[in-house]
């Protein structure tokens, strides 16, 4: 025995005693050798316990929509740069189906501070029981074993997400305690409303859902409303009335080519549009302006599919920017395209919205980046000023790999970083706006530029632009495209301008579609200009010949 196989099975040995019955895996880097515990040979169908990485690919028993986690967070631990991982995700299994597993581990350097072996153990959490030990209702395991089982069943099923608004603020007003008998409240009365109609089950925190075969939208509609009016009259809390708003979202399928995953994408997609924009009643999804529910859901499944097959059938234009003064080209917006078969040229309306806070935009988000990197780096060669545009999702922004991220990328592609600017969408002015201001100064930092969209809208504020202090807004669109028939837009334009101007904030007009809305607003203190007045979307080498 080699002195480094006998440190391997030490390790394996010390950790088989701490893993307390669960599978153990230890990792010679060097040696490129993993050893497995003879139980989780037997679980996932191995040749046997010592298994060379050249002979098998653990990324192929992970999850395809797992994946990009997985091959990152490895990627940080050979590399050192991660010293500890605690994951999970979906692993198949010896019979082809798979099971929750959570990874816990950490890395053992040699004395060159260089990783020697990655030791950890493996927890099966897809046998744990299907049971939300709070309520007593099935857990989100459980809903989504029902949810797999109702689709393949090309089942015709109503599913509903709903929970409870401001759960942390009663945790830390009255207590855990207090808060879990508030969960035990909602969840007996979630029960009596659906009855045998459906099954009710706990979701992660103060979320709740329930499945339903026998009662039409319709009827969920009416039962839900009764929910949440009851609600605000105040459950019966240890002795309180406990006051509550809830939020809540509806998808009803009938079977098709989609999974669960995109139901569950839809569903949070409703949900969000509930809390956020319509003051908790229920939110059914519709889908796509111009498609059924059912064409939708299966469009964002396509959609879903193509982003986990290295985002094939996008391809990015760009729009450019333009110096309101000079009116030479300034700046270029990327802008995502996607095409199918069988629906054809799919603007992203119709999907990014459901989406955005789907774990899997994150991946197409860096592949934006990534591609749009490369095509401005043409552009650069001849404008070494230009700015590139690029929005930035929810899911991206506090990504804990943000900016080891952005840092790869540009240092593969050779991009350099003060000639890129993040646009953040409105959705982003949902996130705790602490954890933004963090994020964007640091972005500041980096030299990347941060620019806020569609700024006079939804829950855009002074307050917000004052705290963050981009480096540009544009406004809100349709300020723009109406400025000459709604009243008061041309004087909202005007004083927008000039305040951010005042906070020392550039600002971009899109939306300039014709020589009226030009003429209109060239008297404003703005230093950008965008719109179909001067281009609409277009290929880059379109750009490099019109205007480079």
């Amino acid at each position: 025995m080699t002195k480094h196989k006998k440190i391997l099975d030490d390790l394996f040995n010390a950790f088989t005693m701490l893993g307390r019955g669960n599978y153990v895996t230890v990792h010679d880097v060097k040696d490129n050798v993993t050893r497995f515990s003879p139980a989780a040979v037997e679980l996932f169908g191995l040749a046997g316990e010592y298994i060379s990485t050249d002979a098998i690919d653990w990324a192929n028993y992970i999850h395809p929509e797992d994946k990009f986690i997985y091959k990152r967070t490895m990627q940080g631990l050979l590399s050192g740069e991660t010293k500890g991982y605690d994951l999970t995700y979906r692993t198949r299994l010896k019979d082809g189906t798979y099971a929750v597993m959570r990874y816990m581990g950490s890395t053992i350097f040699d004395a060159d501070g260089l990783p020697e072996f990655l030791c950890g153990v493996v927890i099966n959490e897809g046998l744990i029981e299907s049971v939300d030990p709070v309520t007593l209702l099935r857990n989100q395991y459980g809903f989504f074993r029902d949810l797999i089982a109702a689709i393949e069943l090309k089942k015709s099923c109503v599913v509903v997400l709903c929970g409870i608004n401001k759960m942390n603020n009663i945790n830390e007003e009255h207590g855990y305690a207090f808060g879990n008998s508030v969960l035990q409240q909602v969840a007996w009365l979630l029960q009596e409303a659906v009855g045998s109609d459906g099954t009710v089950y706990r979701m992660g925190g103060a979320k709740f859902a329930f499945l339903t075969e026998s009662l039409s939208p319709e009827e969920v509609a009416v039962k839900y409303e009764k929910l949440r009016r009851a609600a605000l009259a105040g459950l019966p809390v240890e002795n309180v009335r406990q006051v509550l708003t809830i939020s809540g979202g509806m998808v009803h399928f009938e079977g098709g080519s989609y999974d669960e995953r995109t139901i569950s994408a839809s569903l949070n997609f409703v949900y969000n549009e509930s809390k956020f924009y319509h003051n908790g009643k229920l939110v059914n999804y519709n889908g796509a302006i111009g498609r059924n529910t059912h064409e939708s859901l299966e469009l964002v499944a396509e959609v879903r599919d193509d982003i986990l097959m290295d985002c094939r059938n996008f391809s990015l234009r760009y729009q450019p920017v333009f110096n309101a003064t000079t009116e030479q080209l300034t700046a270029i917006e990327a802008l995502l395209c996607w095409r199918s078969e069988r629906f054809g040229e799919v603007p992203p309306s119709a999907y990014v919205p459901v989406l955005e806070r789907d774990f899997l935009f994150e991946e197409l988000g860096y592949w934006i980046l990534r591609r749009a990197m490369k095509d401005a780096l043409k552009v650069l060669a001849r404008k070494p000023d230009l700015t590139l545009n690029v929005n930035i999702s929810p899911a991206q922004i506090v990504d804990d790999f943000l900016f080891e991220e952005i840092d790869k990328i540009a240092k593969a592609v050779g991009f350099p970083l003060n000639n890129l600017c993040f646009e953040l969408t409105q959705s982003c002015r949902l996130i705790e706006p602490s954890i933004l201001r963090r994020i964007v100064r640091a972005l500041k930092r980096k030299g990347i530029l941060c620019l806020i969209d569609d700024f006079g809208s939804g829950v855009a504020s002074i307050d917000f632009l004052r705290d963050l202090a981009p480096t540009f807004i544009k406004l809100e669109r349709d300020y723009i495209l109406n400025i000459k028939d709604k009243p008061g837009n041309l004087q909202i334009v005007r004083h927008l301008s000039e305040l951010a101007t005042e906070l020392g904030t550039k600002v971009c007009l899109k939306g300039i579609e014709n020589a009226a809305i030009r003429e209109t607003t060239k008297n404003f203190p703005v230093v950008n200009v965008q719109g179909n007045y001067y281009s609409e979307a277009i290929a880059l080498d379109e750009i490099i010949a019109k205007y480079l």
